[in-house]
């Protein structure tokens, strides 16, 4: 099955994987039976490590978390991180910079 196999990937935004998430849990269950939980299953188990990592403890906080929940925090931390390494790589540019 193809939601069984499908991942964020390399250079793959957490909105692109989000949205081929919900393209095939729309195809799979068209009568919309599936619970809250089996759709964050869904969503998380192909995400990136580090941000499945970083997630899971958020939701585990929420009350009756949703997929556009995780999703949403899955955005979140994804920003965080490239503001993070964006202000790591400024900060070390200047000592990796090669002498004149």
């Amino acid at each position: 099955m193809e939601l069984e196999r499908r991942t964020q990937g390399p250079g793959k935004i957490v909105t692109e994987y989000a949205k081929a998430i919900r393209k095939l849990i729309k195809c799979i269950d068209s009568e919309r039976n599936w619970t809250e939980e089996q759709k964050i299953h869904s969503f998380t188990k192909g995400l990136r490590t580090n941000l499945s990592y970083a997630l899971w403890p958020l939701l585990a906080l929420k009350n009756n978390p949703t997929m556009d929940m995780a999703i949403e925090l899955a955005q979140q931390i994804e920003d965080n991180q490239r503001i993070h390494l964006g202000s790591t790589l400024l900060v070390l540019a200047p000592v990796m910079a090669p002498a004149p």
